[in-house]
């Protein structure tokens, strides 16, 4: 999962990233994570829901305690626009 990097998308299959975020992420349980972790699961997310992930990065009141500090928020905003054709 670490580091988000242009390859992620092709090194971490979707059908695992999509049953890991069921997993543990999914149903409200990621606004109990307030802290870098937040940006890198969100990161992660982006390979199988690039949508969501672009909508969190680019919340007008996005929390910048919520990045991790090896990853700039622009950085995120491109990947996740890249995957989803924003």
């Amino acid at each position: 999962m670490i580091p988000i990097l242009a390859v992620t998308a092709l090194m971490r299959k979707p059908a695992f990233v999509r049953e890991e975020w069921e997993a543990f992420f999914s149903n409200g349980r990621m606004s109990g994570i307030q802290n870098g972790w937040a940006s890198i699961i969100y990161g992660n997310y982006a390979t199988v829901n690039p949508r969501a992930a672009w909508d969190f990065f680019t919340s007008p009141d996005f929390n910048l305690q919520l990045l991790d500090g090896g990853v700039s928020l622009t950085w995120l905003q491109a990947y996740a626009a890249a995957l989803g054709g924003i």
